[in-house]
């Protein structure tokens, strides 16, 4: 059993593909469903779904720390720690008796997981002929947008008249980032200003990767053995770093 959830969690082949592709999904969907409910109230077919929600969680996180070597070392992972606390606030109800309303905001932590699913859409198209570093850097810039457009207006829309719907948020955190700044939507909020901080320092960083993969398009990922350096020139037949002899796949081309 252990052998056969190893394969589907890390291993090559259409089936193991479609199953993570399958993961990718349900985490797109709980996330989208998290953020839709974030201040609703509680009621018997939203418990209903939440408990669904926790069981297929659970079950994923179970076979996951079964098939990890380190198992201390992944619950002690970010996601893994943030799947536990989206877990317990969903079971919350059920345990204590209460709606708890206040813990649904909580959900949103599983926005985390749009990192890790950037490590899952990488695995799922390995096999393509595309420029991955270019997708990859794209992923994140985008991975990135969505995890704080998410927590500004989860944050600010019954704070911010500004911030009625997720577009308006998506609208101030796009204009933050290219530092535009119209100005027409400020957060004022010791908080929406942090998030704002935030925005402009790391925001810009994934786009200056992006940048770079999208202009760098000559190098080719080729690890070398004796010191790490991933990035080499297409017709290099030795690590510019340690000189090391590597072998880079061709077809030949010039």
């Amino acid at each position: 059993m252990k052998s056969i959830l190893q394969t589907l969690y890390e291993g090559d082949g259409t089936g193991p593909r479609a199953f993570r592709i399958a993961l990718v999904i349900f985490d797109l969907v709980t996330i989208a469903y998290f953020l839709a409910t974030a201040t609703s109230d509680l009621d018997t077919r939203l418990l209903v779904i939440d408990l669904v929600v926790a069981a297929v969680v659970l079950v994923d996180l179970g076979a996951r720390l079964w098939i990890a070597e380190r198992r201390m070392q992944f619950l002690l992972k970010l996601t893994t720690l943030a799947d536990l606390i989206v877990v317990l606030s969903l079971l919350a109800p059920l345990i204590a008796g209460s709606n708890f309303g206040f813990l649904r905001v909580l959900r949103v932590l599983r926005l985390v997981r749009s990192f890790h699913l950037i490590e899952q859409l990488d695995k799922a198209t390995q096999h393509l002929d595309i420029n991955r570093r270019v997708v990859r850097a794209a992923l994140n810039l985008a991975a990135f947008i969505f995890v704080v457009t998410s927590l500004v207006w989860v944050w600010e829309h019954d704070r911010n008249d500004n911030v009625e719907t997720y577009i308006d948020a998506l609208y101030f955190t796009i204009t933050t980032l290219t530092t535009t700044g119209y100005g027409d939507i400020i957060l004022t909020d010791r908080v929406g200003r942090i998030l704002t901080i935030c925005i402009m320092i790391f925001g810009v960083g994934f786009f200056l990767n992006l940048l770079q993969a999208i202009y760098r398009p000559n190098k080719v990922e080729q690890k070398c053995p004796e010191c790490g350096l991933e990035l080499h020139d297409r017709d290099a037949s030795h690590c510019k770093h340690c000189g090391n002899t590597i072998y880079i796949e061709t077809e030949g081309e010039t």
